[in-house]
């Protein structure tokens, strides 16, 4: 393999793996910061979100109100939606940072880790081919 070809699948697969870390921050400080609580649906904002063949369909992205450990009402909206509404009054768990508890989310693979874990996987066979040619010229 050409080194500079070798060089730059390298430097896209840390680039990607560094975007991956970078996702991963909010569920981690999250999960550190140790604010659970249960929560509730109150409704869901439909969004016309377009799709990668151009057609846009109808994407839910909730809002949920949960009370704090100090007895503090949050409402807040989700990051993440989907395809179907979720039904109001419905219980879910919450993740917050008790300092500051309106940067919460839904405790879902969805919400937390998808957008961390799909650059991973998907700059992975970059770092590895660019590792595997670099490290082959040594």
């Amino acid at each position: 393999m050409d080194p500079g070809l070798a060089w730059s699948f390298l430097g896209m697969g840390l680039f990607g793996q560094a975007v991956a870390l970078a996702l991963a921050r909010r569920p981690f400080r999250l999960i550190r910061a140790g604010g659970r609580a249960r929560g509730l649906f109150l409704d869901s904002e439909g969004e016309r979100v377009s799709g990668a063949h151009g057609a846009a369909r109808l994407t839910y992205f909730p809002t949920v109100e949960f009370r704090t450990a100090r007895g503090e009402t949050i409402i807040f909206a989700s990051r993440v939606g989907g395809g179907r509404r979720p039904v109001a009054g419905a219980q879910v768990d919450v993740l917050y940072d008790p300092e500051c508890p309106r940067e919460a989310e839904i405790v879902t693979f969805q919400a937390l880790w998808v957008f961390p874990v799909v650059t991973s996987v998907f700059s992975s066979p970059f770092l590895i081919v660019g590792l595997l040619g670099v490290f082959h010229r040594l």
